[in-house]
């Protein structure tokens, strides 16, 4: 009885709301539906058609699923009795940078959410005094939602003190797990770790079987191995320990975890190039099938190999983030015990996004896909960035009947695994690990129901709650429905990104891209959150300045956070900033990770927030294909007319250059000369292998000494970039003369080879 109660509350979860509702609700519902239709058409009409997107989403989701205006609106078309998405249609992405009407759609949100949050109440008391304690739960988590601080619903929600807010019991565990997740992350990127390098005499025979060129380094719980600079497989093993102390605060007090390292795949390697994996799998073919085989060869870029107790796992990051994402990963997975490719690869983005924000590391290969990937909403999906993953999350929240159900998760196959189960897997996971981690292993042992009717039902039996109230609770997470879940994100309303300095620094942005031949960018209000944030953290902590201090954040003073550390790390910064874009920009144009932002054919969208004499631009999340004709790398200067600069203090560089001269010998450098970079631009790493890169510049014959920086995956804007190498004179050049330069690097289809002439 138990269990047919529980499987007919699961289905009129996920049956369409008409079936489920009286006349007097659908009348309710398709009231506020117009009124919030209302809405986002004056938000489309505005110029923020993101806020009017999830207007709409929500009007679908939550009062009326059948609303032709708001259907047709997100290019939606009726087939018979049901919608489906034109997929030709396009919908906008551009924001305004218009702050009174910012402020004026702001106030209408504010005066549209009392009218609703009125109306909601009015129907949960008319229920309540009906005895319908269930519809009146209903219309009062709605009246939280449109209103946080209304007494009535907060006493029948049975809300209690959390952190100078109110919200369930539920709310409060799921804030204080959150909050102590965060504090460790926080804490363990500060802490050091020893980390010894082996000597070249230590060898593991799979990769002795391939006959490749590799390192070793190991911690006290790993070893970690490959091609990459050995500082990079150092910080690599560094991150695992950090990594395994972070799950044992998420599995504290839970069980079902696999805690000991030495019961895990402790040895890792990392490859430089796609052929040195596919040349380490064919030397150790006989360590799987046939099939194994081909399917690791064609679709994946790491695997894992096991023979009688050695065991090694492998892979060909992109660069040296994926290596740091790869490292993590495989912490986490291997702490979590978790069997099914969804589940393992839901904690492997949690833990890497939150340690990271980023996600590099995928069970299949996707690169191929990338290009071939023309839509925005495509390519937003490709993006590693966490920020454009949580808005993904967002809006599969608000359209939980149309994506991947929790329950098809331990069903799916490493070779069958879309984009929208890939973004439910970790955000659903990313949940789980708030709530209660036991939950992922519930649901991760439910391999062999094989039907998403069956996982559901065994999962109801075993349980003290339904996938269908998880759902419901995932939903509600992503969506902010109470102010403690909006306390746990603490995102920027994207209205408050506006102001009016904004155009006047966009416009500026795009002068100085269109002088250099480089198309204009549009401009996000969700993309500008972060930006505003770093300014704020800027104009608190004046101190926090200088090429290293302003591209980060210290999580212990006000306003920084390990967040917004990470999120500073990429961003375009100037604090202060010249009173004419002009000249910010043309010192932009010497520093090469700035440049980087300025020349990029694939960026179309920025974020950009100006207060106070901070600018900070976020240049990162809106990168996309270049326009027809304008791909490829570049490089910088190339075939200039306009004399460039002979030379840059090095106190203008970041700490990760200095110490690439200090490790070379030059400790004494007070100026090198002017970089000269070859850019990749996107997030798909450096093709080829890195070692193979070469900058060779000649003035009258006679070459002039340099070294070489791999800035592809640093930590530092100001001289990394995603896809971008540097080559910096270690003298300033000569001024007044022409210079040859010659770069040449190794890829699949062979050598490529660029040529150009400048003048200093």
């Amino acid at each position: 009885m138990m269990r047919l109660a529980l499987l007919l509350l699961a289905f009129l979860t996920f049956a369409p709301a008409s079936l489920a509702q009286s006349d007097e609700e659908i009348k309710f519902n398709q009231k506020q539906a117009k009124e919030l239709h209302g809405y986002a058409e004056d938000a489309l009409k505005a110029g923020f058609p993101r806020i009017a997107k999830r207007v709409w989403l929500m009007l679908l989701s939550e009062y009326d699923p059948d609303f032709e205006k708001a259907r047709k609106a997100l290019g939606y078309e009726r087939v018979g009795e049901s919608w489906a998405l034109n997929p030709t249609f396009v919908y906008p992405t551009e924001d305004n940078p218009d702050a009174k009407k910012a402020s004026s759609l702001q106030k209408g949100w504010e005066s549209l959410s009392k009218k609703v949050a009125d109306a909601h109440r009015r129907e949960a008391e008319n229920y309540q005094k009906a005895g319908r304690t269930d519809m009146a739960r209903k219309h009062f988590e709605k009246v939280i939602f449109f209103d946080a601080e209304d007494e009535d619903a907060q006493v029948f929600l049975n809300h209690k003190p959390v952190e100078g807010l109110t919200g369930t019991d539920l709310e409060q565990t799921l804030y204080e797990r959150s909050k102590k997740i965060e504090k460790i992350v926080a804490e363990q990127a500060r802490t050091d770790y020893q980390v010894e390098v082996l000597d070249e005499s230590e060898k593991h025979p799979f990769l002795e079987n391939a006959k490749v060129t590799y390192r070793s380094v190991r911690s006290e719980h790993f070893t970690v191995r490959g091609d990459f600079e050995v500082d990079l497989l150092v910080e690599a093993a560094k991150n695992m320990e950090r990594a395994m102390r972070v799950m044992e605060v998420v599995a504290e007090g839970y069980t079902g975890f696999s805690p000991d390292p030495a019961r895990w795949i402790s040895d890792n390697s990392h490859f430089q190039d796609k052929d040195s994996y596919v040349q380490i799998l064919k030397a150790n073919a006989d360590l799987m099938t046939a099939e194994s085989l081909a399917f690791r060869i064609e679709h994946t870029r790491a695997s894992a190999l096991i023979q009688q107790g050695t065991a090694l796992g492998i892979g060909a990051p992109l660069n040296e983030q994926g290596v740091y994402d790869s490292a993590v990963r495989s912490v986490a997975q291997s702490y979590s015990g978790l069997r099914t490719p969804a589940l393992r690869e839901g904690i492997g983005h949690t833990i890497v996004g939150m340690m990271f924000n980023n996600n590099r590391q995928f069970i299949v290969d996707r690169r191929e896909q990338l290009r071939t990937t023309t839509g925005e909403e495509d390519i937003e999906r490709f993006s590693p960035n966490m920020d454009t993953w949580k808005d993904l999350a967002l809006e599969a929240a608000w359209k939980l009947s149309e994506g991947t159900p929790a329950a098809n998760l331990p069903l799916i196959t490493a070779d069958k695994f879309p984009d929208d189960a890939r973004i439910k897997s970790w955000s659903f996971v990313d949940y789980l690990v708030r709530r209660d981690p036991t939950l992922m292993h519930a649901l991760d042992k439910l391999t062999d129901q094989r039907h998403p009717l069956k996982v559901e039902s065994q999962f109801a039996e075993e349980n003290d709650v339904t996938l269908a109230q998880l759902e419901k609770e995932w939903k509600d997470f992503w969506t902010e429905a109470s102010p403690v879940l909006k306390a746990i994100k603490n995102n920027t309303p994207p209205l408050a990104t506006v102001n009016k300095d904004v155009a006047k620094w966009l416009e500026a942005f795009n002068k100085e891209r269109k002088e250099r031949g480089v198309t204009e960018v549009t401009w996000s209000a969700d993309y500008s959150g972060r930006c505003r944030e770093h300014v704020q953290y800027l104009i608190t902590n004046e101190e926090e300045r200088g090429p290293d201090k302003l591209q980060g954040q210290n999580p212990e003073l006000e306003g920084g956070s390990h967040l917004g550390h990470m999120f500073a790390q990429m961003a375009l910064v100037s604090a202060p900033a010249p009173k004419k874009p002009k000249d910010l920009f043309n010192d932009w144009m010497h520093v090469p990770g700035y440049r980087d932002a300025l020349i990029n054919q694939s960026l179309r969208t920025i974020g950009l927030y100006y207060e106070d004499d901070v600018l900070v631009v976020d240049a990162i999340r809106g990168l996309g294909r270049a326009p027809e004709g304008k791909g490829g790398y570049a490089v910088y200067p190339s075939n200039t007319r306009d004399a460039i600069p002979t030379s840059i203090e090095i106190s203008q560089l970041s700490s990760e250059v200095r110490r690439l001269f200090e490790n070379a010998g030059h400790t004494d450098l007070e100026e090198v000369g002017y970089p000269i970079s070859l850019h990749h631009f996107g997030n798909g790493g450096l093709p080829g292998n890195r070692d193979s890169y070469k900058c060779v510049i000649r003035v009258q014959g006679e070459e002039v000494e340099g070294l070489m920086h791999i800035a592809d995956g640093g930590g530092n804007r100001r001289t990394s970039a995603p896809g971008m190498v540097v080559f910096y004179p270690l003298k300033p050049l000569r001024k007044g003369m022409e210079h040859e330069v010659v770069w040449t690097f190794e890829y699949e289809r062979g050598t490529a080879r660029t040529a150009i002439k400048f003048n200093t």
